[in-house]
């Protein structure tokens, strides 16, 4: 079967992890980090009323910094979930095709899509990671200079978790080459990673104090605990997309083999291109 006509019930995660209506962000916060996940369905009983993602959580965190009202602690860590999830959810039905949610994710830009009966309740959900999965299975003969984004966002030793926050919510990018002074990459922060460290006790006990500059003034460096692999422009995405689903990282910088410089970026998102 034409894989871009499997139906989303045979290629979906089907044990969903959610959250009910009344858990907190430093709930919803705690078990992203735990589980490894970057969203979370919110559940009424079984049935769906919103989603939340990792990058919800940063944007309430980034606007609450920023505009310096409001206290990082009561505000966001203790204020429901809910609050700041999406709440009318794109959904799929399990007999939606795979080529009609990605399409559907690359119309709207986003990353997942829950699935739910015709009662409305959850029952799986399909997301930029499954797709990932068909890609590394799919054969597709293309290299990495055919998927990559050539747009690049890296930090320094010297940026700051703020930076790295302003980067995720500003321009959108999840991904982070770290360089040194002569572009080479030595570390690579994701945004799991500035997640896990709002997460940390001791960050949220600083926010608990007010502490909210010593938060977003550390250096990014330091949070930065993702694995680093490098592709070429000349490697073949299946190759790189295999790696990639073997270090659980959702994104990978492009280098000139020659100056070691980074030229772009494979990610989820520029993978999703194959199918279009």
């Amino acid at each position: 079967m034409d894989i871009l006509s499997t139906p989303l019930s045979e290629v979906a995660t089907k044990n969903v992890v959610t959250i009910g209506e009344k858990e907190r962000v430093i709930d919803a916060l705690r078990k992203m980090v735990e589980l490894d996940i970057r969203r979370l369905p919110i559940v009424k009983n079984k049935t769906l009323v919103g989603i939340i993602t990792a990058l919800d959580i940063l944007d309430a965190i980034y606007s609450i910094v920023e505009s310096g009202e409001g206290s990082l602690y009561a505000d966001i860590y203790m204020r429901p979930a809910v609050e700041f999830a999406t709440r009318n959810v794109v959904t799929a039905r399990p007999d939606m095709t795979v080529g009609d949610a990605i399409s559907l994710f690359l119309k709207h830009n986003f990353g997942s899509m829950p699935i739910v009966d015709e009662e409305g309740n959850l029952v799986g959900i399909f997301t930029e990671w499954d797709a990932m999965k068909i890609v590394a299975n799919a054969g597709f003969p293309h290299k990495v200079r055919d998927v990559m984004t050539r747009i690049v966002y890296v930090l320094t030793r010297y940026s700051t978790v703020m930076d790295a926050l302003e980067g995720i919510t500003v321009y959108r990018f999840r991904r982070y080459p770290i360089v040194d002074e002569k572009g080479k990459v030595f570390a690579m922060l994701h945004a799991k990673d500035v997640l896990r460290y709002f997460a940390e006790e001791a960050t949220v006990n600083r926010a608990k104090e007010g502490e909210v500059n010593e938060i977003v003034n550390e250096y990014a460096v330091n949070i930065a605990k993702s694995p680093i692999f490098l592709a070429t422009p000349d490697d073949y995405v299946t190759d790189v997309v295999r790696k990639m689903l073997e270090y659980d990282v959702g994104g990978v910088p492009v280098v000139d083999k020659d100056s070691g410089n980074v030229v772009g970026m494979v990610t989820e998102k520029t993978l999703l291109l194959l199918f279009a």
